[in-house]
């Protein structure tokens, strides 16, 4: 557990395990101790975390999104990512205890989620200009593919099994963040303009994709 465990020998454990579920590999922790799978796991989900969050800064830097502006936009950039990921890993969740026969331990999904989530260290990329929104993508699906090679011998079902519990989750996730998106992007918007005085129009698209969204006058400004 993650108290025994030096700092220094966890986070070289965590960055392992980045590079295991990178090259598409089991992970040396769920191999030999996935009962100590948790701290590793979590470790995994805050380096995509920080990357992600290190993206947006950049983001609202170029567009000159500052102070308090800076601080709102990324909560609720935040609040929105982390909503769509449980709602990710919670489709997963009922959808391998169904296919596993209700046998699948919540445990062993969750930190499969966790870790599958490893590309997203390179989060931080989605600053770049044109391309940045496309390795977004890129990132996306290569952690919907990581998660497909975690979750096959987690479970004991095979890959294509796992490539359509993973899609399935994906599909109906999509289907229902769709139809709460624009719902949410409507009370953002508004909700922020009372909060700072200053308009955005906040989309759906920015919602579904998580995307760091900037007020209405800089968009102009830089548009």
């Amino acid at each position: 557990m993650m108290s025994s465990m030096p700092v220094v020998t966890w986070f070289a454990e965590v960055l392992d395990a980045v590079r295991d579920v990178w090259a598409f590999r089991l992970p040396d922790v769920l191999v030999d101790a996935p009962d100590d799978a948790w701290p590793i796991a979590l470790g995994v989900a805050t380096l995509a975390a920080l990357s992600t969050m290190i993206g947006h800064s950049v983001v609202y830097a170029i567009n000159h999104v500052r102070g308090l502006r800076m601080v709102a936009a990324m909560a609720l950039g935040v609040g929105y990512n982390v909503a769509l990921r449980l709602l990710m890993a919670t489709t997963i969740s009922v959808l391998s205890w169904a296919v596993t026969g209700f046998s699948a331990i919540g445990d062993e999904v969750g930190y499969c989620y966790l870790l599958a989530l490893a590309p997203l260290v390179l989060s931080f990329l989605v600053f770049m200009p044109h391309v940045g929104l496309f390795l977004g993508r890129v990132l996306e699906g290569w952690a919907l593919l990581c998660m497909v090679v975690l979750l096959s011998p987690t479970l004991g079902v095979g890959l294509w099994a796992a490539l359509a519990l993973a899609g399935g989750a994906w599909l109906v996730t999509q289907v229902l963040s769709r139809v709460l998106a624009g719902p949410l992007a409507s009370v953002s918007s508004r909700l922020w303009t009372l909060a700072t005085g200053h308009d955005t129009y906040l989309t759906a698209r920015d919602v579904l994709t998580g995307a760091p969204f900037v007020p209405l006058e800089q968009r102009e400004r830089h548009a």
